[in-house]
């Protein structure tokens, strides 16, 4: 995989994280999926640009601050076409104001430059098992 597609998933993850969804979907073909963690309440796969946009919506709701720049990516990892970015945040709910810790890895797929597919996991062990197979 190319340095470009590398730099292509953490230009458009962090706009993402900052909440800045047209520079983050830029990077995202028309087609693009994006499938939340298996141990989700409510496990859904989102589709097209603006399946992308709900996820953002859905995302923010319960948190103050979710797109506040609060995210902080490890590193970015490539394995394949695929790029794993572990992440941290810290947030506050929505209405307790409770401070919140979470962690989660988000596999990125790359086709033809262009993001295709994101597989969220709950660590960067669960999501390499995930990818690199059995």
């Amino acid at each position: 995989m190319s340095r470009a597609n590398v730099e292509l998933v953490r230009h458009s993850l962090e706009a993402f994280a900052s909440g800045d969804f047209d520079t983050a979907f830029t990077g995202f073909g028309p087609d693009s999926e994006w499938r939340t963690a298996a141990d989700e309440p409510d496990r859904h796969t989102y589709r097209g640009i603006s399946g992308l946009r709900q996820l953002a919506l859905n995302l923010a709701e319960p948190w103050i601050d979710r797109f506040d720049g609060v995210m902080e990516f490890e590193d970015f990892i490539v394995r394949g076409d695929w790029v794993i970015a572990p992440w941290n945040a810290r947030v506050h709910g929505r209405g307790s104001g409770a401070e919140v810790d979470i962690s989660e890895t988000w596999a990125v797929c790359l086709e033809g430059g262009t993001i295709v597919r994101v597989e969220e996991y709950r660590s960067k062990d669960e999501a390499l098992r995930a990818l690199d197979g059995p």
